[in-house]
C-alpha cells in the first residue's frame, strides 16, 4: 500500500510590497487585491496544515503549486522553508502554479530558491522545461507537471505547452501498468465548469486527451481553493480530477477552510482519495 499527500495553494503571508527591480505593474496589482482580502490566508493555519501533512506518515507529498503571491525574493524565501518543513526535495514533489511563476523575472528566483524541488533541466528559459517530474512511489507513479507560466496582467491561466505534454505522452508510454497507478499532480484542474476563461488550463482538454489514452485514472490539482472531485470521461475513459483547498485558507471570504488529501494506492493498484480537514 502506497499513500501520497497533496496539499496546494499555501499563498504565504504575509505579502511585502513589490517595490523591488525590475518594477512591474502586475505585481502591483496583485498587492492591492491581496489587501482587499484580509484574513484570507494565514501562516498559521498553512503551519497546521504541514504540521498535519507530517504527521500523516505519507509515503510521498505532492504540492500543486501557488506557494506565493507575487513572486518577490522574500516569498520565494519563506517557500523554501515551508517546502523544507514538509520534508526532503526527493520526497516532495512541487507543481509550478500561476502565482508561483508570476512575471518573467521570478525564473532566476525560482531556480536561486528553489532548485532543490525542480527535476533537472536546462539552467535557464522555461521553467516548464524542467518538467514532467517522475517519483517512483511504491505503487505509484506521481507524475508532477508545470502549468505555471508567465501571463499577461489580468490573467491567471497555465499552459503545459506542447514540449511539455510530448515529454508527457513518452514518459506514460515507458510505464508498466501491471507495477504502478499513474497518478498525475498539476495545479490548474484541466476542467472546470463555471471557472473564468482567465483562470483556464490553455491546453487542458489536450492534457485529458493524453491521458485517456494512457489511461490515467487519477489527477491531483489546486488553484480552485476547493475539496472537490469531478469525473471526466474522454474517449471511454474516466479521468477523476480531485481538488484540494487552499492549505492556509481560513474560510472567512467563503472559500473551503483548509485541508489536505490522502491518496492511497493499493498492491492492486486500486485507488482511494480523503479529503483531511486541518481542524
Amino acid at each position: 500500500m502506497t499513500r501520497i499527500a497533496h496539499l496546494s495553494d499555501l499563498h504565504l503571508s504575509p505579502v511585502p510590497f513589490p517595490a523591488e527591480w525590475p518594477w512591474r505593474l502586475k505585481p502591483v496589482l496583485g498587492w492591492i487585491n491581496w489587501r482587499r482580502q484580509p484574513g484570507a490566508h494565514d501562516n498559521a493555519m498553512a503551519a497546521r496544515t504541514i504540521a498535519a501533512v507530517a504527521a500523516a506518515g505519507a509515503d510521498h507529498i505532492a504540492v500543486t503549486g501557488d506557494l506565493i503571491e507575487l513572486g518577490l525574493t522574500a516569498e520565494y524565501a519563506a517557500a523554501k522553508a515551508a517546502l523544507a518543513g514538509l520534508g526532503h526535495p526527493a520526497r516532495v514533489a512541487w507543481a509550478p502554479g500561476n502565482h508561483d511563476c508570476y512575471t518573467t523575472d521570478t525564473r532566476r528566483r525560482i531556480r536561486a530558491a528553489l532548485g532543490d524541488w525542480l527535476a533537472p533541466g536546462p539552467a535557464g528559459g522555461d521553467l516548464r522545461a524542467q518538467f514532467p517530474r517522475l517519483d517512483l512511489v511504491g505503487r505509484a507513479a506521481l507524475v508532477t507537471l508545470c502549468s505555471g507560466t508567465p501571463t499577461w496582467t489580468f490573467s491567471a491561466e497555465g499552459e503545459l505547452g506542447p514540449a511539455q505534454l510530448d515529454r508527457l505522452d513518452r514518459l506514460l508510454a515507458g510505464l508498466d501498468r501491471t507495477l504502478v497507478l499513474p497518478v498525475i499532480a498539476i495545479h490548474h484542474p484541466p476542467e472546470a465548469p463555471g471557472l473564468s476563461r482567465l483562470k483556464r488550463l490553455r491546453d487542458g482538454s489536450a492534457l485529458l486527451g493524453l491521458l485517456a489514452r494512457h489511461r490515467c485514472p487519477l489527477l491531483l490539482h489546486g488553484h480552485l481553493h476547493e475539496a472537490c472531485r469531478r469525473e471526466v470521461v474522454v474517449d471511454g475513459q474516466t479521468v477523476t480530477c480531485i481538488g484540494a483547498p487552499s492549505a492556509s485558507a481560513t474560510g472567512r471570504h467563503g472559500e473551503d477552510a483548509a485541508g489536505f488529501t490522502i491518496v492511497t494506492v493499493t498492491d492492486s493498484l486500486s485507488w482511494t482519495a480523503e479529503m483531511i480537514p486541518t481542524g
